[in-house]
């Protein structure tokens, strides 16, 4: 019986499967062949300068512009989640709980903030024409990332007042690894199941780079770093999250329960 359920699903599944695998190959032999089209017209490095003009333009701006929007709405989500945090000093629980979705936006808004200063500090070296003043742009990045450092350890600092169980700072090497021992057994599945969303998407992203950046190279003509660094990422990916499930088995084996104890 369970051996024919297993042949019903196969079955089943099939058929969508072999669907993908022709609308995938249709789409990208006509993506490839308009790619070659575009590589052998003038297109390509009429976008490579259109971009290079983009970038001399708001590179200079992009982190103050960038942590000014993002970084305000972190401490406007903060000051609103320490005023939350003073009503549960007062007897208001579902307050905690309101505090504690506003420290997670402030954690991506901080995180975000992060990206765009690392994207505008290497886009920062890739000017000629001296326009883009690299100096100002690493300036601004020092001052970007102290104000995203400041912002978190606030939230942090915030999180352990309504949850006084955790432990961490934000200036230790290992604070991610002492929150996540300090976190109960609920907050820890939700790190799993929230990981494990993360690990799907991250597949789907790779995916779809590597496809792209496939494509973009008819055109644009970028060689394999590219896609070696997306693979390499991928593989990474791949690697830690199944060693790290073989390891969790083996500890399931030794405890002879659910779980390494």
């Amino acid at each position: 019986m369970e051996n024919s359920n297993v042949k019903k699903e196969n079955r089943k599944a099939l058929p969508k499967f072999f669907l993908v695998i022709l609308v995938s190959g249709i789409f990208g032999g006509v993506a490839g062949f308009l790619s070659g089209v575009a590589g052998a017209s003038s297109l390509p490095e009429a976008v490579t300068a259109g971009v290079r003009h983009l970038l001399a333009a708001i590179v200079p701006w992009g982190i103050p512009v960038g942590s000014l929007v993002l970084l305000g709405g972190g401490w406007v989500l903060y000051r609103r989640a320490r005023s939350l945090a003073r009503d549960w000093a007062g007897g208001d629980e579902a307050a905690a709980d309101k505090a504690d979705v506003l420290l997670d936006w402030v954690s991506l808004l901080s995180s975000l903030t992060l990206i765009l200063d690392f994207f505008f500090l290497a886009a920062g070296g890739t000017g000629s024409d001296g326009t883009l003043k690299p100096l100002f742009v690493v300036a601004a990045f020092i001052f970007s990332c102290v104000a995203v450092t400041l912002l978190q350890q606030k939230a942090v600092d915030l999180t352990k007042t309504l949850n006084p169980e955790k432990r961490g700072s934000v200036y230790d090497m290992k604070f991610q690894k002492k929150w996540f021992e300090s976190c109960d057994e609920a907050e820890k599945a939700q790190i799993g199941q929230a990981s494990y969303k993360a690990y799907r998407a991250a597949n789907t992203a790779c995916i779809a780079l590597w496809l792209a950046l496939i494509l973009l190279d008819y055109a644009f003509d970028f060689g394999l770093l590219p896609i070696f660094v997306v693979l390499l990422i991928w593989s990474v990916l791949l690697v830690t999250y199944t060693l790290e499930c073989i390891h969790l088995d083996r500890g399931k084996c030794r405890t002879g329960t659910d779980g390494p104890q």
